[in-house]
């Protein structure tokens, strides 16, 4: 089974890349899937291995370069900072996520193949595994058209997306056209909503790492969020959070009780946070990564940092303003690491696979792709693009409850428009005559500029307000996750390069990504446009001349 998955990966990546040097002919030697039980095996390879976490992070404006730490710095890891189209060679690059989503797609267009073969989903059973097949193939197609495209506009139908492949390889080196991100979009909607009335969890021996109905709900609830269908969303959300939405948030209190474990974060802190049998976590993914040490307490990649300032600024201190406190004030505050300048949330495992008996071998985590936490701060978001405030309200105090120890905070929209007007908006210099600068400081802060392709109210308004609110809350609780980055594109944020002094200040901006650059889409693998497959378009830069004015802090 193992060598016909192998075949099947070889046959998917040859032919977006080059198989004329490795294959005379298509290899049709495959194991066919035919029975219940090879169709359930080949289901357990439609999930990736590899993970966006790195190159989305670093990207993002959760991390600061910190000057003081320049020694400790990557190659790979400078050009996922520096928004550079990626060569290095990582376990974490784009090219091995882009490889391994289409991979997954292959393995669910053969399931699916397989189930037509046998007469059709004519059993329960098989009803689960079909619909199990169609939500991998959503979601791999979901996670490469929002990585290596830009992102859905409801009023731009020509934007262009990627190569949806609906089924498997059947011609040597065959030729994959993109679609536009519209037709991506209405592909992965058809899976889903064809899915949908089918999962299940009834022939699964660990739910948590399958797309299990609640998963497969909550990433529908995500999906829709992010193709503008507000109702939608709402509804898939209620169906994972029921009328007790509490029971399905991660219990912060127990984590605070359990002892940190290894400097590696190992037991038992970071192993509970992806315990299967928690009803927050949702769906469960396995990766060769090494985000726990780049973000962890020990390791590499510190040049670049979530810091001090930040964390005051920005994430942690500045969210619990809200309600009167700091970063003290979460259920469990952050690890400060004062030497190289950061704070870190323990949130990924740091598991290690020796190959060979002598410390060789390779890095892995295990990583929540949806959690119940999640689809919470969703179906507040969607509850405010309708303007249903006091029920986006109702979700975020559930949520502040539960990772804060203010236990009878209640917000209201007023409450939040208050504190969010309160804060200035980051970047904005203050001039004598009252008038402002945007991109003109230094200084950070929580509240953002919104530019966002979808209508929203004025700056200032409830709406607006409500919307920094949640976008800060998600921020936080995906911190290290990689997934800010998505929120960044959604919505329209510009975000700089900025350097963090020994003090812990920030000095200067070195670049800037503004609201249409065209580094919002990570580049197609070097090798699979090599093949002649499109690229994403990049500005020409003239040599020597610089993107941005340097701003210095007064």
């Amino acid at each position: 089974m193992k060598k016909y998955i192998v075949l099947s990966i070889l046959a998917l990546s040859m032919g977006l890349v080059s198989c004329n040097d490795f294959l005379d002919t298509l290899p049709d030697n495959r194991t066919e899937a035919n029975t219940v039980e090879k169709i359930q095996k080949l289901l357990v390879a439609a999930y990736p291995t590899h993970d966006h976490m790195a190159f989305t992070e670093y990207a993002s404006d959760n991390v600061d370069e910190v000057l003081s730490n320049s020694s400790y710095k990557e190659r790979f890891i400078d050009q996922c900072y520096t928004w550079t189209d990626i060569t290095e060679t990582n376990n974490q690059d784009p090219r091995y996520y882009w490889m391994d989503l289409y991979q997954c797609i292959e393995t669910a267009n053969m399931a699916l193949e397989g189930i037509e073969s046998m007469g059709g989903a004519t059993t329960a059973t098989l009803r689960e595994m079909q619909s199990e097949a169609l939500m991998c193939r959503a979601y791999a197609h979901f996670m490469l058209v929002n990585l290596f495209a830009t992102h859905y506009d409801s009023n731009d139908p020509n934007a262009v997306g990627i190569s949806f492949v609906s089924e498997t390889e059947k011609e040597l080196n065959p030729k994959y056209q993109r679609e536009s991100v519209h037709e991506n979009y209405a592909h992965i909607a058809a899976d889903i909503e064809a899915a949908l009335p089918n999962v299940g969890d009834s022939y699964y021996d660990v739910p948590k790492y399958h797309f299990n109905k609640n998963a497969a709900y909550a990433f529908a609830t995500r999906f829709y969020l992010y193709y503008e269908k507000y109702d939608k969303a709402i509804e898939c959300a209620n169906v994972v959070l029921g009328t007790n939405p509490k029971a399905m948030l991660r219990d912060w209190d127990v984590l605070n009780t359990m002892p940190n474990g290894a400097v590696y974060q190992q037991d038992p802190y970071a192993n509970h946070v992806i315990e299967p049998t928690l009803n927050c976590n949702l769906l469960l993914l396995t990766s060769y990564s090494s985000q726990p040490i780049y973000f962890g307490g020990w390791g590499t990649g510190k040049a670049y940092t979530h810091n001090s300032y930040l964390g005051t600024t920005e994430t942690l201190s500045a969210l619990a303003g809200l309600w009167g406190g700091n970063y003290s004030s979460f259920a469990v505050p952050p690890k400060r690491y004062t030497a190289r300048n950061y704070w870190s949330m323990w949130r990924l495992p740091f598991l290690f696979e020796d190959t060979d008996n002598l410390g060789n071998g390779y890095f892995h985590t295990v990583y929540n792709a949806f959690t119940g936490d999640e689809v919470l701060l969703n179906r507040a978001e969607a509850y405010i693009m309708l303007k249903q405030y006091d029920k986006a309200c109702e979700d975020l105090t559930l949520w502040i409850d539960n990772v804060s120890r203010a236990k009878t905070y209640v917000l209201t929209p007023q409450k939040a428009e208050t504190y969010i007007k309160s804060l200035d908006y980051a970047y904005d210099k203050k001039n004598a005559d009252g008038s402002i600068e945007q991109k003109a400081d230094v200084a950070g802060s929580l509240r953002k500029h919104l530019n966002p392709k979808f209508a929203i109210d004025a700056e200032g308004s409830t709406q607006e307000c409500l919307i920094q609110l949640v976008l800060a809350c998600r921020r936080y609780e995906t911190l290290h996750e990689g997934k800010r980055w998505f929120d960044i594109k959604r919505w329209g944020i510009e975000i700089p390069r900025r350097t963090i002094d020994a003090s812990g200040n920030p000095v200067e901006f070195t670049d800037w990504l503004t609201v249409d650059d065209k580094r919002r889409a990570i580049q197609i693998p070097q090798d699979v446009v090599s093949a002649g497959y499109e690229p994403n378009p990049r500005d020409e830069k003239e040599p020597g001349n610089s993107e941005i004015d340097i701003c210095e802090k007064e």
